[in-house]
């Protein structure tokens, strides 16, 4: 499901939430969708009996119409949110969940709120404020889908190619990137460095082969990439707590 632009979305009302302690999300059926934007802590509520868990810099688009329910806390949350109208599609639009950048739209939901607090409020920049923080996300989303794609893209050039030596300036020359954005983008995506996946990759193939083929340690270390049995040695005890002969001699545990 997405929020579909086209009608443009219409503003309401916005604010900064910030709950008390045990204050929990209001239980309503609601007649107007609502983005949030997650600042601190947890928000936590159901929607037609589906729980719904936020976190910092997620967001959230609550469409009109479904039954809310609060749900017990941790501590208190804190977001900004925008009421509006909307219309949605299954086929195009913006996410009603993703992550975001609080730097990309903390002057424009400044801004709106301020304004909106005034007295005379002036509802066509409020609508216009509403449709560049949608904006944000939309072009947030776009970079995110092709980060995703980037680093599904480096992960299967090393399970594929893991028996011969890839260093990061190769990556960075052959998927057209600086190596310091490649490496924090893959960690930011599999929790690792391209370098440790790649001796992860190593070491299981490595292991499989110790207890399934007649292949000597040193045969098996340079078929898994390794020139030098040593760094092979090191690895794979570092990784299994246990060298080599062991494992073969040991075999592979049943899972």
């Amino acid at each position: 499901m997405y929020l579909d632009f086209s009608p443009a979305p219409g503003f309401f009302s916005c604010a900064t939430k910030i709950f008390a302690e045990g204050e929990e999300h209001v239980t309503r059926r609601y007649g107007k969708s609502v983005l949030i934007l997650m600042l601190e802590n947890e928000l936590a509520f159901r929607e037609d009996g589906r729980e719904i868990r936020l976190s910092p810099c997620e967001y959230y688009i609550q469409r009109d119409g479904l039954f809310q329910e609060g749900l017990p806390m941790n501590a208190p949350p804190v977001y900004f949110y925008i009421e509006f109208c909307g219309t949605y599609s299954e086929e195009r639009g913006l996410p009603l969940r993703g992550r975001f950048s609080p730097k990309s739209v903390a002057s424009l939901t400044e801004r709106c709120e301020s304004l909106y607090r005034q007295s005379r409020t002036d509802f066509f920049k409020l609508n216009s404020y509403l449709c560049r923080v949608l904006s944000e996300l939309s072009e947030g989303q776009t970079a995110e889908s092709e980060r995703g794609r980037l680093a599904y893209r480096v992960r299967a050039l090393l399970e594929s190619e893991y028996h011969r030596p890839i260093t990061l300036s190769e990556l960075s020359e052959r998927f057209g990137y600086d190596k310091d954005y490649l490496a924090a983008m893959f960690r930011e995506r599999y929790g690792i460095s391209p370098h440790r996946y790649l001796t992860e990759v190593r070491m299981e193939h490595a292991k499989w082969m110790l207890a399934h083929t007649e292949l000597s340690a040193e045969q098996i270390g340079f078929a898994v990439g390794y020139g030098d049995f040593s760094a092979f040695f090191r690895n794979f005890k570092q990784t299994f707590g246990e060298t080599p002969s062991t494992t073969r001699k040991n075999g592979v545990q049943p899972l």
